[in-house]
């Protein structure tokens, strides 16, 4: 029995407890019927044609290359500080790399 507590048995049992719950719950609800009417787009009572777009990241590439090597050099910088034999060399060429990483990054 207690092979029940064990996480994969745990969450299938779980897991059919819920569709079946959810299969009893579906009786439940209200039938409705589809009107085109509720998912036409609306604009102050015109009606609009629909415009395809096309989403673009571009301008979020620079931002999360940022945010990673951030992240990256403060881990490198945490993990040199508290190493005892790394001379100050170290971390300063890791600064420097990440300053110059960045200007191009932002300015090129």
């Amino acid at each position: 029995m207690e092979i029940l507590l064990y996480p994969p048995f745990a969450f299938i049992i779980a897991l059919i407890i819920l569709f079946i719950f959810a299969k009893i719950i579906k009786g439940f609800e209200p039938r409705v019927q589809k009107n085109p009417e509720t998912s036409k787009t609306y604009g102050c009572g015109e009606d609009v044609e629909p415009q395809k777009t096309t989403p673009s990241y571009e301008e979020f590439y620079p931002y999360a290359i940022f945010f990673t090597v951030l992240h990256v050099v403060a881990l490198m910088l945490m993990t040199l500080a508290f190493a005892t034999q790394v001379p100050f060399v170290i971390p300063l060429t890791y600064v420097l790399i990440v300053i110059i990483i960045l200007s191009i990054l932002f300015i090129g």
